[in-house]
């Protein structure tokens, strides 16, 4: 077990990445969703009709299929017809993007599931249906593979059925369009965050724990100061800045229990834990602005050996963000109080790195450690 063990700690239970994630954007967005609510409800969406009915596009060679299919929806659908898949794609581009897409499997010159194809790489959100015969189950697959369909409808089909899938298809298309809203605010927010904003996120992500309140702004200065003293430009330090007071967000769903428990790990305990870079880096990586400093999340565990993770990178290949970063981290750790021990003196600390230069730290940064700690310079 490292000197640094205690950045191991993880959750008790299995909480699911997508729940901490949107957890996440809700902490950061809720206003932003609230004013995008406002106006989305004072304007007209081009995926309905005057009366707020829902565009469907309807696709088939048959035109006494297509008109009873039109029929059977019209009192709830705005249907738009297309009797060859080719004509389907020119609406799409005219007059898409449609909610729902549906289409005849067998049909001359481009089939089904080929057209759906080309739907989802034109108009990726559109919720696609299959119409099939009984006899179409290996073209059903094909379909499946290359196109997502999202249900099969056996034809013929009844009004019930047909009406009960679209609204299952609409369902589906604004979940996923709200999904996709809140994630485009949520990085939008995050861009504006200036360093001041930055620090709060951080405070609040340390104060889960009274043992790790201050740790991200300790972490930081200090990872700054060795950025500083080997020479990193002023833009570098400012990569080094944001990501520094980051570089544990993914620990946002760690329950304070764990965080506070005294005594070891369990395996399964220190695994989850160690998930935490890789959750880190899922809800940072979108955005644009954090792009430079995202291997410091992603990397920090890194070991300069190689013995490290989450990828078991090694010398060179780990960012020398991340390599500084990790010594500073480590650091912090090894002289703060935890729940099973008291922080170990200066000295000893100093000590321990020494020990695992090469080994967990890049020689270089532990090198001007030294320097730093010689000159008085670490407080």
């Amino acid at each position: 077990m490292s000197a640094c063990h205690d950045f191991a700690f993880g959750s008790m239970g299995k909480i699911l990445l997508r729940h901490r994630v949107r957890s996440f954007a809700a902490i950061v967005t809720e206003e932003h969703m609230a004013k995008r609510r406002s106006r989305v409800n004072q304007s007209t969406s081009p995926q309905t009709g005057s009366r707020n009915e829902v565009r469907v596009l309807l696709v088939d060679d048959e035109p006494s299929v297509l008109e009873g299919l039109r029929r059977s929806v019209f009192k709830e659908f705005v249907a738009d017809l297309a009797a060859s898949p080719e004509e389907g794609l020119a609406k799409l581009r005219k007059d898409g993007p449609y909610p729902v897409v549906v289409s005849d499997m067998r049909m001359p010159g481009m089939d089904g599931a080929e057209f759906l194809a080309t739907v989802r790489t034109l108009s990726p959100g559109s919720i696609r249906v299959m119409l099939t015969g009984h006899s179409d189950i290996e073209a059903a697959v094909r379909a499946v593979n290359e196109g997502q369909i999202f249900r099969f409808l056996t034809k013929p089909v009844t009004q019930k059925t047909l009406l009960a899938t679209l609204r299952a298809c609409v369902a589906q298309y604004h979940a996923a369009r709200l999904e996709k809203d809140q994630l485009k605010i949520t990085i939008n927010a995050l861009e504006e965050l200036d360093l001041g904003t930055l620090t709060a996120l951080a405070r609040a992500i340390d104060a889960k724990s009274a043992w790790t309140a201050g740790h991200s702004e300790r972490v930081t200065n200090l990872a700054l100061k060795l950025g500083h003293a080997m020479g990193l430009s002023a833009e570098s330090l400012e990569i080094m800045h944001r990501g520094g007071l980051l570089h544990d967000i993914g620990k946002i769903g760690t329950p304070p229990a764990v965080l506070d428990k005294v005594g070891r790990l369990e395996p399964e305990e220190m695994q989850i834990m160690r998930d935490h870079v890789k959750i880190g880096v899922r809800i940072l990586e979108p955005v644009p602005c954090f792009r430079e400093a995202l291997p410091m999340v992603a990397q920090h565990h890194e070991w300069f050996d190689g013995s490290g993770y989450p990828a078991g990178l090694a010398g060179e290949n780990i960012s020398l963000h991340a390599r500084i970063l990790a010594v500073a981290d480590c650091y912090d750790a090894i002289v703060s109080d935890r729940p099973y021990r008291k922080g170990l003196p200066a000295r000893q600390a100093l000590e321990i790195l020494r020990q695992k230069s090469g080994k967990q730290f890049d020689p270089m940064v532990i090198e001007v450690f030294e320097r730093l700690a010689a000159a008085g310079q670490l407080a």
